[in-house]
């Protein structure tokens, strides 16, 4: 797992920073050891939840083509199916998102989102991104229109990024915010805690203007990341302040129940 490496594991480091970079030489779409069941899971959520997954209305069609054919170049077999996005939905790893510019705004338009991190696509449709990220504290302040400014930029450069949190829910399929996670005892953390990161890139596609928005997520038990980073991770837990702990999603009791079981 070398993604745990790219964990933002700094505690001096705000959590609220775009954090992006040059995609560089790395590769654009992910795959790893977990694509065929995580394939057979999306081909599933495509099939018999596809309402709450994909959106994809008549003026996404053109970047939708667009981002197909991009996914095709990179040498990726697309399976048949009955629109673009859920082609690519049932075919890779990734998730994606459409994004249009208007007035100065981007605006989610189309995706395929079959695993979400605590959010519905049905509920952030056709909103500009700072309407997205609302609930995300101090993303209005921290970066608002910064954003906007970086897509609209892009040129002909991929940026990569990525988040990173720890939940008691191990699903890959998340929609639901809960009000409060239950608290994992110190026995249970390393087995009962998984770490979720999401590996995001942005794009524009040079036809359509608009932007492709890629997800993928990777996770795994916390015991595997103290068993990968295990100094770090202390450190961090030890030195960050209680805002960035509850961003990343760890209550104050959670917290305490980590802190003895690593002691």
């Amino acid at each position: 797992m070398r993604w745990l490496d790219h964990l933002e594991l700094d505690p001096t480091v705000p959590w609220i920073q775009m954090g992006t970079r040059s995609l560089g030489d790395r590769p654009w779409l992910v795959a790893d050891e977990r694509a065929e069941s995580e394939l057979w899971l999306r081909r599933d959520l495509l099939t018999n939840q596809a309402d709450e997954v994909l959106i994809e209305p008549p003026r996404a069609a053109g970047a939708a083509q667009e981002l197909e054919a991009m996914v095709e170049a990179e040498g990726l077999t697309v399976v048949n199916g009955p629109s673009p996005l859920w082609r690519l939905g049932a075919s890779v790893q990734e998730d994606f998102c459409l994004l249009q510019s208007e007035n100065s705004q981007w605006i989610l338009r189309a995706g395929v989102l079959c695993f979400p991190s605590r959010w519905r696509l049905t509920a952030k449709i056709d909103k500009p991104l700072l309407g997205v990220h609302a609930p995300v504290v101090g993303y209005a302040d921290g970066l608002g229109s910064r954003v906007d400014r970086l897509i609209s930029g892009l040129g002909n450069r991929t940026v990569l990024r990525r988040n990173w949190f720890i939940h008691p829910d191990s699903a890959l399929f998340q929609p639901d915010r809960p009000s409060q996670d239950p608290i994992v005892e110190a026995e249970y953390c390393r087995e009962g805690l998984f770490v979720r990161s999401e590996r995001q890139t942005l794009r524009l596609l040079p036809k359509s203007g608009w932007c492709v928005f890629t997800i993928r997520i990777q996770h795994c038990s916390l015991d595997q990341l103290l068993q990968a980073r295990g100094s770090d991770f202390a450190a961090w837990l030890d030195r960050s302040d209680a805002a960035t702990r509850d961003h990343r999603g760890l209550s104050g009791e959670q917290v305490d129940q980590l802190r003895l079981a690593l002691s």
